[in-house]
């Protein structure tokens, strides 16, 4: 199964757009994983979701890799991974240290960078949160109390302290340049100054070439070909039992590899279809259920012992001059001349309306005339 029609002679530059689409094609199902995850049953593997992906992720780039010389999602699109060194040779497959590297960064450094990501947030939030401000207020001014006790901080504690704050600072640094780096690849190799898509690309040595029709015959006939001989050789076991059960094995296992690449593809556009179908069903019932917001409570009533409203909304009830520099009682909403009710509200301690208790703290100046 592929998304793209193959041809040419194996060595034709792919488009930017198939590497773009093949590189967002994991993370796709990681979100497609995490989403079946989302049932009672398989909730405490929620916590263990990179380590669930990057599991699966190895086990469908190995077999990719030993088959095609290609991740997953790269053979998806007809692509497979070249070394500079056999550019010469357009059909020259990776050998086994290159094979070893390709899946260690096409797994591991993935999976690092998720939990690191993970971490910092983590941290940040922490730092950013009011309790977490007072925390670290209270522990710079109990200091000298902590140099002059040392046993109650470990030396571990503290400098384990001291890297994660290094770690906060650092991180968005070294994000940015990685992300300058892509950057400044994937616009190279879209200009076709560039052979390689990457940086992790170039320093592994390799370039990503569309695979020809020839070649993907080839492939299932050495496939094929691998196959039998394993077959055979289970054959010549001398106990009848044990050459049923490793031909049975075998055979299940060949059926497992050949349909679960198809099947997974496919809950990646299951899922897709799902979100989608929900998303539009959550708006459009959200969209039916909106309600209009209700009306402001009425202003309270003005006491018998306060001051008279004026007639004139735009006069003070206090100084009874056109109103300048406004400002509102919050406690009751009217509008005076900023001096003039902070001068009463710093003297009665009250509204001069409603006479309801308030204090200089609760008057908002407005800034567009009432």
């Amino acid at each position: 199964m592929s998304f793209v029609a193959l041809g040419g002679d194996g060595s034709t530059r792919p488009t930017f757009f198939e590497l773009v689409a093949a590189e967002r094609l994991m993370p796709s199902l990681k979100a497609a994983t995490v989403f079946a995850q989302r049932r009672p049953i398989f909730h405490r593997l929620l916590d263990f979701e990179d380590e669930l992906f990057a599991i699966i992720t190895a086990a469908l780039d190995r077999q990719s890799l030993l088959n095609g010389s290609s991740s997953f999602a790269e053979s998806l699109y007809g692509l497979r991974r070249n070394s500079v060194r056999g550019a010469d040779n357009p059909k020259a497959s990776l050998n086994k240290p290159s094979q070893r590297w390709t899946l260690l960064f096409l797994v591991v450094l993935p999976y690092m960078q998720a939990k690191l990501e993970s971490v910092y947030n983590r941290r940040r939030r922490q730092t950013r949160s009011p309790l977490a401000l007072r925390i670290t207020q209270r522990s710079s001014e109990v200091e000298p109390d902590a140099d002059q006790q040392p046993e109650r901080r470990s030396l571990w504690r503290r400098t384990q302290a001291q890297i994660l704050r290094l770690f906060v600072r650092l991180f968005p640094w070294i994000h940015a340049t990685q992300e300058g780096l892509r950057f400044g690849y994937q616009l190279l190799y879209l200009l076709d100054s560039s052979p390689f898509y990457t940086p992790i690309l170039h320093l592994l040595g390799q370039n990503i070439v569309r695979v020809s029709g020839q070649e993907m015959v080839e492939v299932q006939r050495q496939k094929q070909q691998r196959r039998q001989q394993q077959l055979q050789s289970a054959q010549r076991s001398s106990s009848v039992i044990w050459r049923l059960v490793s031909q049975g094995w075998l055979r299940s296992a060949y059926a497992f590899a050949d349909h679960t690449r198809n099947a997974l593809i496919l809950s990646v556009f299951a899922f897709k279809l799902l979100e989608w179908w929900y998303t539009s069903a959550e708006e459009k019932l959200g969209a039916q259920q909106a309600l209009p917001p209700p009306p402001p409570p009425p202003p309270p009533k003005p006491s018998p012992d306060g001051l008279k409203l004026p007639g004139d909304p735009t006069t003070c009830p206090i100084c009874r001059k056109r109103r300048t520099n406004p400002a509102m009682a919050s406690v009751s909403g009217y509008v005076y001349c900023y001096p003039c009710i902070f001068g009463s509200i710093d003297q009665h301690g009250c509204c001069p309306v409603t006479k309801l208790p308030a204090t200089v703290d609760q008057i908002r100046r407005l800034y567009q005339s009432a």
